[in-house]
């Protein structure tokens, strides 16, 4: 049930106490561990120097993991809580929460809880439990696509997201080509690096604008429906960008790289056009007999599945997951219960660990020691910003959009959020960037998501006039079941 003034919760100063009170637990937990000697970093490196001596039993390993997973989840509850009291959307507290549980904050400042909270045989499986999470969630990035949809003003619409896209991307392109020494990877190429920091420039979380959309007001209005359909248009061009990039850094040269992007475009269409309307037969046949468990098993087999075959092809797991949501059978109300039940597992547990997993990697205190670093962050965070404003602006301007309707194009398109995170993990991975790279752009991520926001409320109410049901001769663009005009 939500409230009407944007709350999830009917009552959210008790979930804020419960979040809390979990948090408290959790960290009873950790005492109680730490105390019996379970959780003491330097039992267990002892154990594994000393030949023959055991380990960690597996009922030991599962509490340590369970444990970490609990302290995470509460953890990024109760920030997500927070952020949502100052304005901002629940997954800006979450990301703090990962980069909190790093070696940025606890591991600089309490070592040995910080080894309590993460230990080290605890990390790999946590690297999993992300990685898995990460394929879901860019299943619920592609089965939200395609639901809106684009009636006359497609052309303007597309320019739109072309230049929204295009104008980041090559702003970022010249950008990183003095930053190459400082942040990329210690054995890729220029060009690929290049590349990918023109990506990253142009990405915009979809999911993370939706909930901006909603919480400020604008779902149903004329900014609100344009924004969505720009930034998923935008983001298809921005993925395929990506796909070109992971192919050309984990080919061996130009032959297997043209290879690789011709088995994912084969993968595709036979996916588009042979898998998913056989999906769609046999969900309006089998869904509705099938007990639930064993369609929570298929879509997760469907999931797994495309994530393991793209990155068996070389491009990234993370384009099978987004194949998967643009498949799924989503007019089927049993697939689309399951599907939800996954999503909302995933957000609630996995995300969560993903965001842990990428504190982990991130040492905020190491990449702002460094003054290149730090003056290689401020430029991306200006040019990623410039970026998006110089390309949704213009074109709002030209389509008849009012100065400050343009301008919260611009701001919304620059929200970058978990989308963003997930790419630069991509790009980590496979070596593109290096860590100061990292640090510095999750920041930059960090940073554009928390603008939306209050940019939004400070160019005022008139964003919200004219709801998309309002109708007038002029041309029209649909948002779901209804429609808005364009001056």
């Amino acid at each position: 049930m939500q409230r009407q003034d944007g709350s999830l919760f009917p009552m959210p100063g008790r979930a804020t106490a419960v979040g809390a009170l979990l948090v408290a637990g959790a960290a009873a937990l950790v005492g109680i561990g730490y105390a019996a000697g379970w959780l003491r970093p330097d039992h267990t490196s002892a154990a594994a120097s000393v030949p023959g001596a055991a380990g960690p039993s597996a009922a030991q390993q599962m509490w340590r993991l369970l444990l970490a997973v609990a302290v995470i989840c509460a953890l990024a509850t109760l920030c997500g809580r927070l952020a949502r009291r100052i304005g901002q959307p629940a997954v800006v507290g979450e990301i703090v929460a990962g980069l909190v549980l790093g070696p940025s904050v606890i591991g600089s400042l309490a070592p040995w809880l910080f080894d309590a909270i993460l230990p080290a045989e605890v990390r790999p499986n946590l690297g999993l439990l992300a990685q898995a999470g990460l394929a879901v969630f860019m299943f619920t990035v592609g089965s939200d696509f395609g639901r809106d949809r684009i009636g006359r003003d497609r052309g303007a619409v597309a320019a739109a997201s072309l230049a929204i896209m295009a104008v980041p991307f090559a702003l970022g392109l010249l950008a990183a080509l003095p930053l190459y020494s400082t942040l990329a990877g210690p054995s890729v190429h220029r060009l690929p690096f290049v590349v990918f920091i023109g990506t990253a420039l142009s990405i915009t979380a979809f999911p993370v604008l939706a909930r901006i959309v909603q919480e400020c007001g604008l779902q149903g209005t004329r900014l609100g429906s344009l924004a969505m359909l720009c930034a998923a248009a935008a983001d298809v061009l921005a993925w395929c960008a990506l796909a070109v990039t992971m192919a050309m850094i984990r080919s061996s040269g130009p032959g297997e790289a043209l290879l690789a992007l011709g088995l994912t475009l084969l993968l595709g269409a036979a996916v588009l056009l042979v898998l998913r309307p056989l999906l769609q037969r046999l969900a309006q046949r089998f869904a509705g007999s099938l007990p639930t468990p064993i369609l929570v098993l298929l879509v997760l087999g469907l999931i797994l599945g495309l994530a393991a075959a793209t990155d068996q092809i070389g491009v990234h797991a993370i384009f099978g997951g987004f194949l998967a949501g643009l498949v799924l059978p989503k007019d089927s109300p049993p697939v689309a219960a399951v599907a939800e039940q996954i999503g909302g597992l995933n957000r609630a547990l996995l995300v969560p660990v993903f965001f842990a997993s990428i504190g982990l990697q991130t040492n905020v205190n190491a990449a702002i020691s460094q003054p290149q670093v730090l003056a290689a962050g401020a430029v991306l965070l200006a040019v990623a910003v410039l970026g998006k404003l110089g390309g949704a602006v213009p074109v709002a301007r030209a389509g008849g959009l009012p100065v400050r309707s343009a301008a919260g194009l611009g701001v919304l398109m620059n929200a970058r959020g978990i989308t963003e995170i997930v790419v630069l993990s991509a790009g980590l991975g496979v070596g593109i960037i290096n860590h100061s790279a990292f640090t510095v752009m999750v920041l930059m991520a960090l940073i554009t998501t928390m603008m939306a926001a209050p940019l939004l409320r400070w160019l005022g109410p008139t964003l919200r006039d004219r709801s998309v049901t309002e109708q007038s001769p002029s041309d029209t663009y649909a948002n779901g079941d209804a429609t808005s005009t364009i001056p």
